[in-house]
């Protein structure tokens, strides 16, 4: 069979973990593969910035910035990206993955598999912007009625598409991300700083939760119990002004740097120096950094959700982190964390996968 993956909405360092997924899939799809043929579709932009190894390539002749403003006009107005639907129309695969939440060009005809990574625009909408609440409303919308079959990474995101989203719960499946696995060198730990650091790998959203993690530090410097400083990495969205800003008032220069979104290899090198791993977020579809700070041997912090518990975080590892007494009895648990669910490793993710878009060709062709 011949099976197409889709990333013309990749965009390094804009995506969060989304990106770790799609580069896992990448690394990992052609060595589950068994006489069945993978192609990738990518634009110009993407196709520089990412090596696709055991793929046919299929490079649209245009940049990033053109795609995206392609993707918009398509979820918010009647435009087809008709030069894109012809180039998937020739290529005629069994069955293409759309793994960014929407399928684009909205009219491809090929049987589609979508992966939904959350819906956060409807539990949450003031964590979403106005325009970007408006496109998930026009494309996501769409891509689920359209899609075939529908991957969830975890059964929270499953329930969620089920219960907000009125899709049949049949439709759904569950494929969990991978756990992250060390490079195969050994890695220079980073460690710039005086004192022990906590890692928070995590884009500059605000339901992130930054500012109560550095409320609760700030409140343990104050009595003299900080014994670590903080290290942020990821992108600084527009809500980065605001958490600079509460550094400052909190008093925290010293005790706080931010690195910025990092390549792979400098990213693992901050796992690797960390003592702990701290998620104090408020939403998450999955929990990605719970695996990557468990697959580095960390002590792992997160906030109290239900996707934390069906990823195995340990409860008295998940915390309000509003209280700095909760979070400085985490930092003196026992480490590493150790999670009470098995992990799946990236390639029974990508089995996984190849055997959703399988099933997704056999019921077209019959």
């Amino acid at each position: 069979m011949r099976f197409a993956l889709s990333l013309l909405s990749f965009r390094p360092g804009r995506i969060g973990g989304a990106e770790t997924y799609l580069r896992q899939l990448v690394a990992h799809l052609p060595e589950v593969v068994t006489g069945d043929e993978l192609s990738v579709v990518l634009d110009r932009d993407g196709a520089a910035s990412l090596e696709t190894p055991g793929f046919v390539r299929v490079v649209v002749e245009q940049g990033n910035t053109a795609t995206v403003l392609q993707r918009s006009a398509e979820a918010l107005t009647l435009y087809r990206a008709r030069r894109i639907e012809r180039l998937f129309a020739e290529l005629a695969p069994d069955a293409a993955l759309f793994p960014q939440q929407s399928i684009f060009p909205k009219n491809v005809r090929c049987p589609a598999v979508l992966t939904v990574v959350d819906v956060q625009h409807l539990l949450l909408p003031r964590n979403v912007s106005l325009p970007d609440r408006a496109f998930r409303a026009g494309a996501y919308r769409r891509s689920l009625r359209r899609a075939d079959r529908i991957i969830a990474i975890s059964e929270f995101t499953k329930g969620t598409v089920v219960d907000r989203c009125r899709v049949p719960e049949g439709k759904v499946v569950v494929v969990p991300f991978g756990l992250a696995s060390r490079p195969h060198a050994p890695v220079e730990p980073w460690n710039r700083r005086r004192r022990p650091y906590l890692h928070y790998p995590a884009a500059t959203y605000p339901h992130k939760n930054h500012l109560t993690l550095l409320g609760s530090l700030a409140e343990l410097k104050r009595r003299g119990e900080l014994g670590f400083e903080l290290v942020l990495t990821g992108q600084r969205t527009a809500h980065w002004r605001r958490v600079a800003r509460a550094i400052v008032e909190l008093g925290l220069e010293a005790d706080v740097v931010h690195l910025g979104f990092l390549s792979v290899p400098e990213l693992y090198r901050v796992f690797a120096g960390a003592h702990t791993v701290v998620l104090p977020t408020l939403f998450e579809g999955f929990g990605l950094p719970v695996l990557e700070g468990v697959g580095y041997g960390k002590r792992v912090i997160t906030s109290r959700l239900a996707v934390f518990d069906e990823v195995g975080v340990p409860r008295r590892n998940q915390i309000d982190f509003s209280d700095p007494d909760q979070l400085l009895a985490a930092l003196r648990l026992e480490e590493p964390t150790v999670l009470e669910n098995r992990p799946w490793t990236w390639s029974e993710t990508a089995a996984a996968t190849l055997d959703v878009l399988r099933d997704v060709a056999r019921l077209a062709t019959r």
